[in-house]
C-alpha cells in the first residue's frame, strides 16, 4: 500500500500499461541520430525503444511516483527521458562503433616504395684518315742521261711523260649525348578484418556485445530514479 503518493502499478491500472510505457518512449531517434546510424543500431539490435520502456516499467512497477499527481509524473517522465536519451543514444552508438561483435582483428598496413633514377650517356668518336698516292710513267729516247723526278715532271729529257700525284685527308668527329630521368612509385595496402580464430570465439564476442547493450539499458533506468520516491 502506498504511503506518500501512489505506486506506478496503480497509475498503470488507471491509464493502462501501453499508455504508461508511451511516456517513456516520448522521444524520436531522429532528433539525436542520423538515419544511417539508426539503421545500423536497428540492424544489429543494439537499441530498442519498446524493450527499454518495458524494462523501465517493470523495474519501477512497485515504486511510488515522486509527484503529487499522475499528470505531473507523466510530464516529467517524458521530459526526463528526452534529456537522458540525448546523451545516451550517442554513447550507445559510439560504443557500437568501437566494438564489432564478430571481429577481433582489424588493422591496415600500407607500404609505399619510391624508385627514382637518372641516366646519362655521352659519347664521342673521331676518325682521321690520310691517303697519298703517286705514279710516274717515262719514255725517253736518250736513256743514257740521268735525270731526276722533278726534271721529268717538268718535261725535261724525255720524249713523253705521264705522271700523277693525289693526296686526301678525312677528319670525322661524332658527338652523341643521351640524358633522362625516371621515377616509379609503388603502393601496397593490406587490410585484415574479422576473427583470427585464435584468442576468442565468436560466441564469446557476441555474449560480450549483448552485455554492453544491457549495461546501457541499466544506466538509463538508474538515471530515472529521481522520478520516484526514495523510500520504498
Amino acid at each position: 500500500m502506498a504511503t506518500y503518493t501512489i505506486r506506478l502499478k496503480n497509475v498503470i491500472d488507471y491509464y493502462g500499461r501501453d499508455e504508461v510505457e508511451n511516456w517513456f518512449k516520448s522521444y524520436e531517434l531522429t532528433d539525436y541520430l542520423m538515419p544511417v546510424q539508426i539503421e545500423q543500431l536497428s540492424k544489429f539490435n543494439v537499441f530498442n525503444k519498446e524493450k527499454l520502456a518495458k524494462m523501465i516499467v517493470d523495474h519501477y512497477f512497485m515504486r511510488e511516483i515522486g509527484f503529487e499527481t499522475p499528470a505531473l509524473f507523466s510530464h516529467y517522465a517524458k521530459v526526463t527521458m528526452q534529456e537522458i536519451m540525448e546523451k545516451h543514444l550517442l554513447l550507445i552508438y559510439s560504443k557500437f562503433l568501437e566494438y564489432d561483435p564478430l571481429s577481433n582483428v582489424d588493422y591496415t598496413e600500407t607500404y609505399t616504395r619510391e624508385i627514382t633514377g637518372e641516366n646519362e650517356n655521352k659519347g664521342k668518336s673521331t676518325s682521321n684518315s690520310k691517303n697519298n698516292s703517286s705514279g710516274l710513267n717515262v719514255n725517253s729516247d736518250t736513256p743514257q742521261g740521268r735525270i731526276n723526278k722533278n726534271e721529268i715532271l717538268r718535261g725535261n729529257y724525255a720524249s713523253n711523260t705521264n705522271a700523277s700525284e693525289t693526296e686526301s685527308n678525312i677528319d670525322d668527329v661524332t658527338n652523341t649525348e643521351n640524358k633522362g630521368n625516371s621515377k616509379t612509385i609503388e603502393t601496397y595496402t593490406h587490410h585484415m578484418e574479422g576473427d583470427n580464430g585464435v584468442i576468442v570465439t565468436n560466441q564469446y564476442l557476441v555474449r560480450e556485445f549483448r552485455e554492453l547493450a544491457r549495461n546501457s539499458y541499466q544506466e538509463i533506468i538508474e538515471e530515472l530514479n529521481p522520478l520516484f520516491m526514495g523510500i520504498y
